[in-house]
């Protein structure tokens, strides 16, 4: 898929006229001073492909005028032709040509990947970082998975509040095992895609606990394992909220964490995302759309003029800021705008 053209009006710090950009199908720079906007319109895409505020929904409004609501509106083509617009207050109403959508169903017609600033963190950070990575992903490969996520994070939420009275969490243990058990089998069936590619790039992945039963057998088996110190613990002692993705180097065996430089970390996200994006066009038959914040910072020439190699290659469409122009020049650029200092 890819947006020919999008219109953002009374969104975060883009009030008055409404801006009105058309885009072209391979790499779009969003160039520009920080504080300018550049996030703030790539944000404004995050909307329109179904995974909504980097922050909070109430921030997107316009800064300078919180009585109105923010819009947007696009169109996007490729696979399927439509329009995809979101009136955004206090909550966000999505319409594809008109008609009202999910942000499940909107993620599946539009899918994509996105790379914030801190996404690093993906391979340096906790693990709660990794496992988001895995979390939006496995929304888009099993459309079942988010709702899933949702309810066993509200089951969750009951059995530590039963733990923390000291009553019984006995009547939550159904659901914790099925609906975590779920999310855990769906993590390492993708972690599993994930390793067969990128073991040809002398990495591999891997989600531990490695376990040799199904997730809802796992759990249910450490539930009762871990009863006497949960209630000592006043919370949950196992689950998916406790999975970790392992990053390795094929040839040494090291954590990536601690053999790679920061810019080779940086290279490393973009080939996981990029496979990433091979597994969503297999399993859903569309291009992904990739939305980058300062992808090419801390890189040098050579990782900048690799990277935009690499996307290229991809022939996806490709939304990236950066503070200046990140490249020795703009050949194969299709479009670049220019936010002024």
């Amino acid at each position: 898929m890819k947006f020919d053209f999008s219109v953002i009006k009374n969104f975060r710090n883009f009030s008055g006229p409404e801006l009105k950009i058309k885009w072209d199908p391979g790499i779009n720079l969003i160039l520009g001073p920080n504080g300018s906007g550049k996030t703030n319109l790539l944000e404004s895409l995050s909307v329109m492909c179904g995974w909504g505020s980097f922050t909070r929904t109430q921030n997107m409004m316009s800064w300078n005028d919180t009585t109105s609501r923010a819009l947007t509106f696009a169109q996007l083509s490729g696979e399927e032709k439509f329009t995809v617009s979101a009136a955004i207050s206090s909550r966000v109403a999505l319409r594809i040509n008109d008609k009202a959508i999910s942000f499940t169903d909107l993620r599946l017609a539009v899918p994509s990947i996105i790379f914030l600033t801190g996404g690093v963190n993906l391979i340096d950070g906790a693990p709660s970082a990794r496992r988001l990575f895995m979390d939006r992903l496995c929304s888009l490969l099993f459309p079942p998975y988010a709702k899933k996520l949702s309810d066993f994070k509200y089951v969750m939420r009951s059995r530590t509040a039963l733990l923390r009275q000291g009553k019984s969490p006995d009547a939550t243990a159904k659901l914790f095992c099925s609906l975590g058990g779920f999310i855990m089998d769906r993590r390492r069936e993708v972690a599993g895609l994930l390793k067969t590619v990128m073991n040809q790039n002398n990495f591999s992945v891997e989600f531990l606990p490695v376990l040799n039963i199904a997730g809802e057998r796992f759990l249910t088996k450490a539930l009762k394992e871990s009863s006497a110190r949960e209630r000592q613990a006043m919370r949950p002692l196992t689950g998916p909220n406790y999975d970790e993705l392992a990053i390795i180097l094929s040839n040494n065996g090291k954590s990536a964490s601690e053999a790679l430089s920061r810019g080779q970390k940086r290279k490393l996200i973009l080939n996981m995302i990029i496979t990433a994006g091979k597994l969503i066009m297999l399993r859903l038959g569309r291009k992904p759309i990739l939305l980058f914040d300062d992808l090419t910072a801390e890189l040098d020439f050579e990782g900048r003029e690799w990277t935009r190699q690499k996307l290229l290659e991809t022939g996806w469409q490709v939304f990236m800021t950066a503070p200046e122009m990140p490249f020795a020049d703009e050949k194969n650029i299709f479009a670049a705008v220019n936010f002024p200092k």
